[in-house]
């Protein structure tokens, strides 16, 4: 892997069967995880694998994290159900604390302030946990399908005031209050979006899945929503949400890309 700029390209060193990678708050290091147990510490500037932490979980790790504001902190998650802290000040052999979810962690992320931890677990498992300690705040009590298949992901929204997420069996985003745990709304991509989407090509009809989802960092009310379509070689689609605007407007498509949809891991 590498990063170009106009001074020149930066080459890394390889990792494996890449799910996540995660830069640090001084944007000098970077962490990356993939199908294996173990995670690698990068510098940025020289490309440099600086260090491997070997079996830091049972299984895999799907995703790691740096918080926002500490460079030494992060958090991993695993689809052995843990999530866990860990302080590379410490040499990270053991992590600060584990805690557990009752099906494979899909993604792990800090609140903007990193007052909370906000984890995804398979089927719409999607909890609050308090940083500091691990220590369990809310569940957002999402209701399940039965589905081993239904990867969850969710991030933060205006800050750290609502939680959307959104699974890859299912076309809804849920929008939920972070502080109460309520349900807000429900966004359909199916009978919200297609209809829209059929103006430029798309056929009305076809469904849609969430495949991965984020909040605007600038914007309040603001998400994108890649979502991707239920039938073979399909492509994806971003689109972007404005809570605010009137139902017509409120859904744009915005770009197409990929060659192949796929509901895999990853943040």
């Amino acid at each position: 892997m590498g990063i170009h700029s106009g001074a020149g390209s930066v080459t890394f060193d390889d990792f494996d069967q890449l799910t996540s990678v995660h830069v640090n708050a001084t944007d000098e290091l970077f962490l990356a995880s993939g199908y294996s147990k173990n995670v690698a510490l990068y510098d940025i500037n020289s490309g440099r694998r600086i260090q491997m932490f070997t079996d830091m979980h049972r299984e895999h790790i799907n995703v790691v994290k740096f918080s926002n504001h500490s460079p030494s902190i992060f958090a991993t998650s695993s689809f052995d159900h843990d999530v866990k802290l860990w302080d590379l000040r410490q040499k990270p052999i053991q992590p600060c604390y584990t805690t557990s979810s009752s099906n494979g962690n899909v993604m792990v992320c800090f609140s903007p302030d990193d007052h909370y931890l906000l984890v995804s677990a398979v089927d719409n498992e999607v909890r609050q946990l308090l940083a500091v300690d691990g220590r369990p705040h809310l569940n957002f009590e999402i209701s399940s399908t039965a589905s081993s298949q239904n990867y969850t992901r969710s991030y933060y929204m205006n800050g750290r005031d609502y939680i959307i997420s959104g699974s890859c069996d299912e076309h809804v985003v849920r929008v939920c209050c972070a502080q109460t745990g309520r349900r807000l709304k429900d966004i359909s991509l199916e009978t919200n979006v297609i209809s829209i989407l059929s103006h430029e090509g798309t056929r009305p009809g076809t469904s849609m899945y969430v495949q991965s989802l984020r909040g605007d960092p600038f914007r309040d009310f603001n998400m994108s929503v890649l979502a991707a379509y239920m039938r073979p070689n399909s492509k994806y689609e971003i689109v972007k949400v404005n809570l605010l605007a009137s139902c017509d407007r409120s859904k744009e498509c915005s770009y197409s890309q990929h060659s192949q949809s796929s509901n895999g891991m990853g943040g």
